[in-house]
């Protein structure tokens, strides 16, 4: 592994977007990693744009800021646009089909909020965001799982996070 990994996840407020990274820092602090989790979103409840991020590494984090993230996962355009107007880059772009309507042209593409949707899984594509990045090998899908099953919506979450590496497949 390298020294540090950091990843994204942007969208629109209501997504879920802090409580799947607040789950994400759990999981990767149980795993033993060293792990920061931050996030940026305006005054507004939902609607506006939201951004959380995580870094963990093996060895302790000096700083947890960057705009350069290993992995940026889009689940709205007014995500997208704000993490364009903080001029941030990534090696890795996944991006919500439906829902960022122009994502960068290497950005991989999965229907997360359709399919979530068609699971019965509405409001937790922030969630199934994790299960791809668990199908990734970057967090561990069953520390994941104890961590939701204490969680409010435990059993649509980990109905979505099962979807997430399903939809994964396809890319890994």
């Amino acid at each position: 592994m390298k020294s540090e990994i950091s990843i994204s996840l942007a969208g629109m407020g209501g997504q879920g977007i802090v409580f799947a990274t607040t789950i994400l820092a759990e999981a990767l602090f149980r795993q033993g990693y060293y792990v920061s989790q931050l996030q940026s979103y305006g005054a507004e409840v939902r609607g506006g744009a939201v951004i959380g991020w995580v870094v963990f590494s093996e060895k302790p984090i000096e700083c947890p800021f960057t705009d350069e993230f290993d992995i940026l996962i889009l689940l709205h355009d007014i995500g997208y646009k704000e993490c364009m107007r903080k001029g941030f880059k990534a090696k890795i772009v996944i991006a919500d089909s439906d829902l960022v309507t122009n994502p960068p042209e290497k950005a991989i593409k999965i229907p997360m909020n359709r399919k979530a949707e068609a699971k019965s899984c509405r409001g937790s594509t922030s969630i199934v965001a994790l299960g791809i990045l668990a199908a990734m090998n970057y967090v561990n899908d069953k520390i994941l799982e104890e961590v939701l099953q204490y969680m409010k919506r435990a059993e649509i979450n980990i109905k979505a996070l099962k979807l997430g590496k399903e939809l994964a497949k396809a890319i890994t």
